[in-house]
């Protein structure tokens, strides 16, 4: 067993001269024992090593999902939370319950879908031109917010499973032909 590890470890550091990057990952005693025989390793033959941890992810931590854009429209919101978040971040411009037009000029976030409201603030957060004059105002709110954050606002604003799909939403696939013409048999 000693071997093996003395193995793995002088496989590390020579590929970290090598100025290649790896990630193992190694959990419990062994990942103990395998971070102190690199770190021993590095050190005695003055290489830089970066170790990492771990750490256990919290609910609002957005990092592990697949290319993280968007609200994960699976996750589980809350309503609540929202309303304080609401309170705090929102209400002084778009009123109680989203029913006031910010600055006179905003469409009233009662009046938008919770996929809308999700949308303009992708749109504030990545295109310096979405917004006309309000994107200097909601621009920075928009960056700070997560996205965990805004999916608990909607859930607020539009209900606790706003992001649900209703299978009796999706149309039938049409057969007969239109003034268009029909491209199914």
């Amino acid at each position: 067993m000693k071997i093996a590890k003395l193995a793995i470890s002088l496989l590390v550091v020579s590929n970290l001269v090598a100025n290649d990057s790896y990630i193992i990952e190694a959990d419990g005693e062994f990942g103990k024992e395998l971070k102190s025989l690199v770190e021993k390793h590095a050190k005695d033959n003055n290489i830089s090593v970066k170790v990492y941890e771990k750490s256990n992810s919290s609910d609002d931590d957005e990092s592990g999902r697949f290319l993280n854009i968007g609200i994960d429209k699976n996750a589980n919101y809350n309503g609540t939370k929202g309303k304080e978040l609401y309170e705090k971040n929102c209400k002084s411009c778009h009123g109680e319950n989203g029913t006031k037009r910010a600055m006179g000029v905003s469409q009233r976030l009662s009046d938008m879908s919770g996929d809308d409201i999700a949308d303009s603030m992708a749109g504030y957060r990545g295109d310096v031109q979405f917004g006309g004059r309000l994107k200097y105002l909601m621009a920075p709110i928009a960056t700070r917010m997560s996205l965990k954050d805004l999916g608990h606002i909607i859930a607020y604003l539009k209900g606790d499973n706003a992001f649900v799909i209703d299978d009796d939403e999706s149309n039938e696939i049409r057969t007969t032909p239109t003034k268009q013409g029909s491209y199914l048999e």
